[in-house]
């Protein structure tokens, strides 16, 4: 094969089997990067295909979803994608830690470890079981990192990731699955962003097998948002879309569809704009930005025929509510893999706040079953704080700790006692 001279496109270089990418990669930019990427493949016959994001300085979820799940496509097919990772040092840990250098490179990269809760990296699902762990994982990791949530803007924003991710299974046909990440912003700003990804056969294609008169990609997307709109009524009502894109407008957050020749999106700023695309997505993008500052505004948004929906049963009743309703059962082994540290005892402590303020009604019985040791630090961060910052009586009404060994219930003693000695909660 002829050696080729580097193509210059803006940010997106070509170099023979290599694709660079320098400076910020965004949604306006990640189109030109995938036809780079197709270039290579079915044009110049490349079997081997480097992405080299050495001088990349910036990116976010949407566009390096939509790079990895089309690579992951590419790898089923035989093409072989190795990846060379940004030189800017904290870009190159995001890549690691979103596991986005994994789904691009496999065999050099392993997936993610990273353990806090500021994001869920990006996770594969192919099926209903899946699936059903992906969501789960991204309502924990709300739970542990966030606070101010009142329970129904929280079952909203759950909802909006159930049917999105549910869309791929049933509609995107991809032969791959779809990929989900969620990223927390900081907390004062009060906002989630989750991404949906697929490297199926898009909205409007999915959408002609049962609209044919929808000619343009961007009618299609302007049609996939409205209510009751679907490919197929025996699989879903055809409302994820619309329910999704109204509660980021009316929490005046962000709403991104990018599919086929169109991308459609929402925002504050701009309001709605559908626009043409010169170089298509060959699968969906969702990207949806959440605002739940102002409590009730999401579950409000989540209206099908001028009536309030009400989701049937959310993360906290299927996971930690009792069979009566009437408790909510926290166990600990499950909610950390450490019991040593003060870094592993906050998000657990942030969750248990967060159950007491969503659950007013129920007592949370917080169960140290299969936790034999734990340090004095866990046990101060996790209970010693919550008992001095309710106070002894809210702290005994609303909590009951059950199950611990001798040597657990001394220590959690103690830490409850030193606590109420010092009576201030700096560390």
């Amino acid at each position: 094969m002829e050696p080729q001279t580097t193509k210059d496109q803006g940010n997106i270089k070509t170099e023979n089997e290599k694709v660079l990418v320098s400076g910020n990669l965004g949604v306006e930019d990640f189109h030109r990067l995938l036809a780079a990427i197709h270039d290579r493949v079915e044009d110049r016959g490349y079997t081997e295909v480097v992405l080299n994001f050495s001088d990349c300085t910036a990116t976010f979820a949407g566009p390096m979803l939509a790079v990895c799940a089309q690579v992951i496509s590419l790898r089923r097919d035989g093409i072989n994608v190795s990846l060379v990772l940004p030189k800017k040092e904290n870009l190159g840990r995001l890549f690691v830690n979103t596991s986005w250098a994994h789904m691009i490179d496999p065999v050099n990269h392993e997936t993610s470890r990273f353990k806090g809760y500021s994001q869920v990296p990006v996770t594969q699902f192919s099926s209903a079981s899946d699936q059903h762990k992906a969501v789960n994982a991204i309502m924990d990791a709300m739970l542990k990192s966030l606070t101010d949530l009142s329970r129904g803007d929280l079952a909203a924003i759950e909802w909006s990731v159930n049917e999105i991710t549910d869309n791929v299974i049933n509609h995107s046909n991809s032969q791959t699955g779809g990929l989900v990440q969620l990223t927390t912003f900081k907390k004062e700003q009060h906002r989630v962003e989750y991404a949906v990804c697929d490297a199926g056969i898009g909205i409007p294609n999915s959408l002609r097998q049962t609209h044919p008169e929808l000619t343009s990609d961007s009618d299609a997307l302007d049609r996939a948002i409205r209510e009751g709109v679907t490919r197929d009524k025996a699989i879903g009502m055809g409302n994820g879309l619309f329910g999704s894109f109204e509660i980021c407008r009316v929490s005046e957050g962000y709403f991104e569809v990018h599919s086929g020749y169109a991308r459609l999106s929402q925002n504050k700023q701009k309001g709605l704009h559908i626009r043409l695309e010169r170089v298509p997505y060959s699968g969906t993008l969702v990207v949806a930005c959440v605002d739940y500052s102002k409590r009730g505004v999401l579950q409000e948004a989540l209206k099908f025929g001028n009536k309030k929906h009400l989701p049937v049963m959310d993360y906290i009743e299927a996971v930690h509510e009792s069979d009566d309703g009437k408790r909510i059962v926290f166990f600990i082994n499950k909610e950390t893999e450490s019991f040593g540290t003060r870094v592993a005892a906050r998000p657990v402590k942030i969750k248990l706040q967060n159950l007491a303020s969503l659950c007013p009604e129920q007592k949370i019985f917080v169960d140290f079953s299969d936790v034999p040791v734990i340090s004095s630090s866990f046990a101060d961060e996790v209970l010693g704080k919550l008992f001095l910052e309710l106070g002894p009586l809210a702290f005994m009404q609303k909590f009951e700790v059950v199950n611990t060994t001798d040597t657990v219930r001394g220590l959690i003693d103690r830490a409850i006692a030193q606590r109420a000695a010092k009576g201030r909660v700096e560390d």
